[in-house]
Order: C-alpha cells, then sequence, then structure tokens
C-alpha cells in the first residue's frame, strides 16, 4: 500500500488530481487526497473527467507492478454534493439534543427488558456496568454531555439499580455520590458520567502531544495554528469547529496530569536548553 500511497501523492504533486482542502482561520489550505487502510483505499478528487482517468490509470499500473488485485466490483464512486454553510452546520448540530435522544432512548429499551427478568443485586450492577455505561461512551469521546441528558442518564441507571423490576416507587439505600466511587473509595464502581466526560476528552489532548504524525492532529494543528509543540493556540473566535474549541478549553487542567521527562532536547525548552516530554 505504500507504492500505491506515493504514486497518488505524485499525481497530486503534479497537478493530475485534487483532493479536498481544510481551510484554517490564517487563510492556509491543507489539502487530503487520501485515506489507505489495511485493505482498503478512499482517494479524494474533483468531479472531473480527466482525474477520475488518471486515478484509473493509477490503480492499473499499480496492480500491473504489484501484483495485487483491485477488485473493480467493490470499488464505488459516490459523489459529494455542495452544501452551503457546512462549518455552521457541523459546529451547531451537536449542541443539540437529538443526537442524545437517541442514547437515552438506547438505554430506557434496555432497562424494559432487563424488568422482565429477575436479577441480582450484583446483576444489576454488572449490566449498569457493561452496559448502560457504555452507551453514551461514543457520544462523550467526542462532545461534552449536557446536563439534563447526564441527570435522566443517571435517573435510568438509579432507579434500575434500587427499585429492581418493580413499578412502584422505591427507596435510594446509598446516596449516588458515593455509589459513583471506586470500590477502593468505598463505592460500588458505576461511573460518574461527567467525570467520564472530561477524561474522554482530555484524551484528546493527550492524544494531540503523542501522535504528531497522524492526519488528524496535522489538520487540527494546520487549522487553529501551534501554541507550542504540545497544543494549538486558544480557540476565541466563532470560526471553525466548537467540538476541539471544548477539548481545547481542558487544557491547563489536563497539563497539570502531565509530566517532564529529560530527553534529548527536540521539544521543550528550559533554561535556554530544549527537553523531552513524556507523556
Amino acid at each position: 500500500m505504500e507504492g500505491l500511497n506515493y504514486m497518488i501523492r505524485k499525481a497530486k504533486t503534479n497537478g493530475w488530481i485534487k483532493g479536498f482542502g481544510t481551510q484554517t482561520n490564517r487563510g492556509e489550505d491543507m489539502e487530503i487526497t487520501q485515506l489507505l487502510y489495511a485493505d482498503d483505499c478512499l482517494v479524494f478528487c474533483e468531479a472531473k473527467v480527466e482525474q477520475i482517468r488518471h486515478l484509473r490509470a493509477i490503480l492499473t499500473i499499480f496492480e500491473a507492478i504489484s501484483g495485487l488485485h483491485v477488485n473493480w466490483s467493490k470499488s464505488f464512486l459516490y459523489p459529494v454534493n455542495q452544501v452551503t454553510d457546512l462549518q455552521f452546520l457541523a459546529s451547531a448540530y451537536h449542541k443539540t439534543q437529538e443526537i442524545w435522544n437517541d442514547v437515552l432512548e438506547r438505554c430506557e429499551k434496555k432497562l424494559t427488558r432487563w424488568k422482565s427478568q429477575y436479577l441480582s443485586l450484583g446483576g444489576r450492577l454488572t449490566l449498569i456496568n457493561s452496559v448502560l455505561d457504555a452507551l453514551p461512551t461514543y457520544l462523550m469521546s467526542l462532545l461534552p454531555i449536557p446536563k439534563d441528558i447526564e441527570k435522566k442518564i443517571n435517573k435510568v441507571r438509579r432507579e434500575f439499580l434500587w427499585h429492581e423490576n418493580k413499578d412502584k416507587k422505591g427507596y435510594n439505600l446509598v446516596e449516588w455520590q458515593i455509589v459513583t466511587l471506586s470500590k477502593q473509595h468505598g463505592g460500588m464502581g458505576i461511573k460518574d458520567l461527567r467525570l467520564h466526560n472530561q477524561s474522554l476528552l482530555q484524551k484528546w489532548l493527550w492524544r494531540f502531544c503523542k501522535e504528531d504524525r497522524s492526519l488528524w492532529r496535522k489538520d487540527i494543528a494546520q487549522k487553529y495554528g501551534l501554541l507550542n509543540q504540545w497544543t494549538t493556540n486558544e480557540v476565541n473566535t466563532t470560526y471553525g469547529c466548537s467540538v476541539w474549541k471544548t477539548i481545547r478549553r481542558m487544557w491547563n487542567e489536563c497539563r497539570e496530569n502531565l509530566s517532564i521527562m529529560v530527553g534529548d532536547g527536540t521539544n521543550t525548552f528550559l533554561l535556554g536548553r530544549s527537553l523531552d516530554w513524556a507523556l
């Protein structure tokens, strides 16, 4: 796949194909033409006959040179229509509760199914930790969870834990703040959604420091500019996607949990000499 990657990059350099550009608030563009996976390839180009022919020629030559077979029956062309105000839609959509309502509905459906079963307290605790806590994890890894959604999911978990399959209102034997503590601290090990959400979002800051060669990191750095080797400039304007704006605001808190290790002096400076920062 490295040979195919080089051929596509060479075609982009020669102007034979043109990918899509990510605009920045500094007026600079970063062009992306291909994304390669283990046995799949996603190529971006303009809807022009000349570029499609060049792409077909690249794949044909790659077949002949490498001996690998391109499965044309499973190859597709996906036209992308022009959408106006795309950045506004991307930054505003996640603020609505529509995408979170689906998670809440799935939690309630799981609860309805489990209510027909007689489960012990340990069984209910296991289902909460393995299923109910996992349902919102994907969205929480990208977006801050709204407070009302957090309260509703906590209500679903709390009622299932203490009220079993009873329709009548019962009693909560332990305060929820204690239930969400770890077992080592006297709790039951159920995740605190707010802390879990913050840790998942801050993990992107940690990955930004570690994955300096990844495509998503280069795109974010190109879009907002680098404050230093570890993070971007603060996003204070209305320009751009508010997903990274929310994550970037957590940098000061995340930085308090990072440590510096003396290295070969390529990234961090101290008293006029540079040091590596190990995360």
